[in-house]
């Protein structure tokens, strides 16, 4: 097996405060930054900025507030954010905040929006997508997508009932666009084996992921499996490689031989 360096990322919450720890100068990315926001009463705070980069968050855990350009947003589990290009925010909790963010360059500004999921995304027959059939039915949110103007970035949620595939049927997208995945809601001992690869017989990466590890995905067919008895849940961050031009779930290459299969596309 060949394997690539810079595509696994181990447990992406091990540190308190904003850490963005994947990015093109330590993975194969060429456009995602990515990390992770953990705030507690300890660590009730965090700032940034992203300049020349559109950014998302969405949050994984906890409840807590996001100010952008004098607007302060309540956030909680699977709400999301996008914001503008080069905005700076703030970030608190007054108990325990877990956010993933995402980010991206862009010639183009479009305006912050704040999402929930319980109002805006939970119920809504576009946004929530049940998809598959058994081994492979998994439930998938569409968080930030076309509900929301922006150039690059999509972002959401995809889970999966215990010991399913998801991604499946087998799909790429390598010609427009980039992808991570970052793994929550999987307790120890449970696990999930993720693929990436061109060719089968000789994958670029197969890999046991846990809880809060991340896969980087510039290329190749990219389905996972969860173990029997635990789900497989994770968030993804999905990248146009140009503004407006991919910013989309569909549009992908399905592996020869399974097209006959009900496309799922995470």
């Amino acid at each position: 097996m060949v394997q690539t360096m810079n595509w696994l990322f181990r447990n992406t919450a091990a540190l308190k405060g904003r850490n963005i720890t994947i990015t093109p100068a330590t993975s194969a990315f060429k456009a995602i930054h990515a990390g992770r926001i953990i705030l507690d009463k300890a660590t009730p705070c965090a700032s940034g900025q992203n300049p020349g980069r559109e950014t998302t968050l969405l949050c994984l855990h906890g409840s807590g507030r996001v100010k952008v350009a004098g607007e302060e947003y309540t956030i909680n589990r699977f709400d999301g954010i996008y914001i503008s290009r080069g905005e700076a925010f703030e970030v608190s909790t007054d108990d325990s905040l877990d956010l993933i963010e995402g980010s991206a360059p862009t010639e183009k500004t479009h305006p912050t929006r704040f999402v929930s999921y319980e109002r805006d995304v939970k119920n809504s027959d576009s946004l929530t997508l049940h998809v598959g059939a058994e081994p492979y039915y998994r439930d998938i949110h569409k968080v930030l997508a076309e509900n929301v103007e922006g150039s690059r970035l999509l972002m959401g949620v995809t889970m999966s009932k215990p010991g399913n595939w998801t991604s499946w049927p087998p799909h790429e997208h390598t010609a427009t666009r980039e992808e991570l995945y970052v793994f929550f809601d999987m307790p120890r001992p449970g696990f999930g084996t993720q693929f990436v690869y061109s060719n089968l017989e000789e994958p670029e990466f197969v890999q046991p992921v846990y809880e809060n590890d991340a896969v980087v995905i510039v290329e190749g067919y990219h389905p996972n499996v969860a173990a029997p008895g635990y789900p497989i849940n994770f968030c993804w961050i999905l990248c146009s490689l140009e503004d407006d031009t991919w910013r989309s779930l569909g549009g992908v290459n399905v592996q020869p031989g399974f097209e006959s299969m009900p496309t799922g596309l995470r």
